[in-house]
């Protein structure tokens, strides 16, 4: 028995790239699904295109606010949700035919697993080829991979989530970089099961105007998270050192790739 799917897509001036995230969703394999666009205060021609697929599609439905963030638009979807399952999908990215049905055949096979997640392939702006793919390889609890920031469970917006009674699905919108991090390690701390599949669930798209482009911004988001984990009594002593110390290699390796060197070597001797 199918069990509907809600996929939760903040829009916010993409409105070159937003045509092809509804083609992906209304080319699914699997076809028990909601989609719950955010426009996030577009000023560009998003609003026009999100109108005429939700005039087209009754299981889209579109929800307006004043430019606030992403953590804010899904807070927006998350509330207005009504799957048994939740994903997300940002709108510059898209989701390749068989996304959902893999994950949700997945869950299928044990009432235990809590989150699912799958391989991701890597594409340039315009989205002509694979530039590299991402691939998990941890099943278990992943609340201690998360809090060390291990890639073997964490991508980014990339889990399906099996809606629990009385589950917090909520960002936290005071951050606008690891958000997504935060909300699974929130999920997973008291227990949850993550599997995988081997098929592809999620193409991102590496734009230079992406969020994940802003470099300092980046890393005052890594910085704002770690205050809101110690806070919340989150870290052991060996997982904070493991996630400051992962925070150095990070900004040591993109600066490197910049070419800026010395501002490589002051993140590592911070």
């Amino acid at each position: 028995m199918e069990s509907l799917v809600s996929i939760i897509m903040p829009v916010y001036n993409t409105g070159d790239f937003v045509e092809f995230a509804f083609i992906s969703v209304t080319e699914q394999a699997y076809q028990d699904w909601e989609l719950l666009v955010i426009d996030d205060g577009s000023t560009d021609k998003s609003p026009g295109i999100i109108e005429r697929w939700a005039r087209q599609d009754k299981r889209i439905k579109v929800f307006r606010q004043q430019n606030s963030g992403v953590s804010r638009a899904r807070n927006t979807g998350l509330s207005n949700a009504s799957g048994k399952f939740i994903c997300f999908l940002d709108s510059d990215d898209w989701l390749p035919p068989n996304s959902l049905e893999t994950r949700v055949r997945k869950f299928s096979e044990s009432d235990l697993i809590d989150f699912v997640d799958g391989r991701v392939n890597i594409f340039p702006e315009d989205g002509a080829r694979i530039e590299r793919s991402w691939t998990p390889d941890f099943r278990g609890n992943p609340h201690r991979k998360l809090l060390r920031l291990s890639p073997r469970c964490f991508f980014g917006p990339t889990w399906m989530i099996r809606v629990k009674p009385g589950q917090n699905l909520k960002y936290d919108e005071s951050l606008k970089h690891g958000e997504d991090l935060l909300l699974y390690v929130e999920l997973s701390k008291g227990g949850g099961h993550y599997d995988y599949v081997d098929d592809v669930v999620y193409c991102y798209r590496s734009r230079a105007g992406s969020a994940m482009k802003n470099v300092e911004g980046v890393l005052d988001g890594y910085l704002s998270l770690r205050c809101i984990l110690v806070r919340a009594g989150r870290f052991n002593m060996w997982d904070r050192i493991v996630f400051e110390f992962k925070i150095k290699k990070i900004m040591f390796l993109t600066f490197i790739r910049k070419g800026n060197i010395g501002k490589a070597m002051q993140y590592m001797v911070r």
